[in-house]
Order: C-alpha cells, then sequence, then structure tokens
C-alpha cells in the first residue's frame, strides 16, 4: 500500500530534514541491498521539499527509511528505524521528521488494516 501526503515541517535542519551528513546522496551496495525499490512502499511522504518513502526491510524484521530530493526519480537508503513507543527512532532524521513518518506510518497501518 503506497500512501502519498505532504507537509510542511518548521524548517529545521538543514532544509530536508536530515542531520548534516556529508554523505547525502551517496549509498553504498550494502545498503541497497536492504530495499527492494522496486516493491510497492509502506507509505511515501514529502516534507519540505524531499520525499521519503518508508519500507520493510528485505528480511521483514527493519523499517528502511529513504529519501530523494524533489524532482529526482532514485531513492536513497538513509538508515533503519525502531518503532518505540508509537514513535520511529533513527539517528540519521530530525525529531521532526520522525514524528512526522510515524504519522503517516500509523496512518498507513490503519488504512491497510480496514
Amino acid at each position: 500500500m503506497e500512501t502519498t501526503g505532504q507537509s510542511s515541517g518548521n524548517g529545521s535542519g538543514n532544509g530536508n530534514g536530515e542531520r548534516g551528513d556529508p554523505g547525502f546522496g551517496a549509498a553504498s551496495d550494502v545498503e541497497d541491498s536492504l530495499v527492494n525499490f522496486e516493491e510497492s512502499a509502506l507509505f511515501e511522504l514529502e516534507i519540505d521539499g524531499t520525499q521519503y518513502r518508508m519500507d520493510a526491510g528485505r528480511a521483514g524484521t527493519a523499517l528502511c527509511i529513504s529519501t530523494r530530493p524533489q524532482g529526482s526519480w532514485s531513492w536513497v537508503f538513509r538508515g533503519e528505524a525502531r518503532w518505540q513507543a508509537k514513535v520511529l527512532r533513527c539517528k540519521a532524521f530530525d525529531r521532526d521528521v520522525l514524528l512526522q513518518l510515524s504519522k503517516a506510518l500509523e496512518q498507513a497501518a490503519a488504512d491497510s488494516g480496514s
């Protein structure tokens, strides 16, 4: 199931909700193997001009977050997230972005259950 939404965010961080990471846009072969971008995402969400995609990892035990700048076709794996106390946790993203992704994940789960 794929859900697309938009949110404005609060403009914190470097404009795309991610912590300062000089390697933004670069992914290794190991990271690419964690996500099959050919399959449907759990959901997609746009925040401040960056598209976010949530997938189940290949082993089905991880939640993988990928991003791409608006207008780009290529997804970049950014990190694995943990679901803890109804909030996603991932060191690669700011809290505001994770809260918005958490809400989208809850909505996608509710939509798939009905």
